[in-house]
């Protein structure tokens, strides 16, 4: 036991270094029932200057749909939400976009709460997903990267997977 609990340590420090970015968007997804789930995401600004004002999340069209709000407050900030639905027909993704009211996410900020419902239709739980960084003024990406799943998340599906080797 004592081995796994430095296994998971290390692979903690591991991601730590490994991907240092200047943003990190953090996700808990939670299944709702049997094809609705939803995400919880956490933006942190690392070094990314001056601030973060805009983002966008993108949903695969073949593997979301019925995107939605739950209609809970953001937090002190004050962001403004969209959600545009996957286009089948078009194969064009869908987005969750929130753009801040106030200050934004200066470097060393972070902010959780942005929550998206959506129907899933692939396998076994929700994947990372790309986002962007936006300047609202010129509507450039400023950044691209990927969502990861919440710190303890990858933990926990590591010292499930040391413990399946083991036996």
């Amino acid at each position: 036991m004592r081995k796994l609990v430095c296994a998971a340590a290390a692979l903690a420090a591991l991601r730590a270094t490994a991907w240092a970015t200047p943003v990190e968007m953090r996700y808990v997804a939670t299944r709702v029932d049997a094809e609705r789930w939803q995400n919880t995401y956490t933006v942190e600004n690392i070094s990314l200057a001056p601030a973060i004002d805009e983002f966008t999340i993108w949903f695969d069209y073949g593997l979301y749909s019925n995107l939605g709000l739950p209609g809970v407050a953001l937090g002190p900030g004050g962001w403004n939400e969209l959600i545009v639905q996957p286009d089948p027909l078009l194969h064009d993704d869908g987005f969750y976009d929130a753009l801040a009211t106030g200050g934004g996410l200066v470097p060393g900020g972070s902010e959780t709460g942005f929550t998206v419902l959506f129907d899933w239709h692939g396998l076994g739980e929700p994947a990372s997903q790309r986002f962007d960084i936006v300047d609202p003024v010129t509507f450039a990406t400023v950044y691209s990267g990927v969502t990861v799943p919440e710190p303890g998340s990858v933990l926990l599906l590591g010292l499930l997977a040391m413990l399946r080797a083991r036996r």
